[in-house]
């Protein structure tokens, strides 16, 4: 009994640890879209865009403006930065894997003197 106890045992370590080294945990939705000039809705190349929820991370979008972010289960917001324009925030976002999220984001040209993020802005004439 203690023998089948202790490789039962070892062939479940063995197998978490197998999951752990190829990448599986827990499951996770997608939020991508694309970063754009609200006037206009050119893309910004290279935009940051940060997840406030249960933690705080931040990706770049590529040069044509799109990012994409893999997350757990969680209830969050976005911020979009891009050089010296002011933020913009997304509504708040329940993540339900294996969900996946569709949010772009305009920001403004124009300087904005403002405590807080403005939010997202559609393209000019949508």
């Amino acid at each position: 009994m203690q023998l089948l106890l202790r490789v039962t045992l070892a062939v479940s370590v063995a197998l978490l640890s197998g999951c752990a080294l190829l990448g599986f945990g827990p499951p996770t939705g997608i939020v991508e879209g694309t970063v754009f000039y609200a006037d206009d809705g050119t893309p910004i190349a290279f935009g940051e865009v940060c997840v406030f929820g249960m933690d705080t991370t931040c990706v770049r979008a590529d040069d044509k403006g799109h990012y994409r972010i893999r997350l757990p289960e969680q209830t969050m917001v976005l911020r979009f930065r891009a050089g010296q324009m002011p933020p913009a925030v997304s509504d708040t976002i329940r993540i339900q894997p294996p969900d996946r999220y569709q949010v772009d984001c305009g920001l403004q040209r124009r300087m904005v003197i403002s405590d807080n993020p403005l939010p997202c802005q559609r393209p000019a004439g949508r």
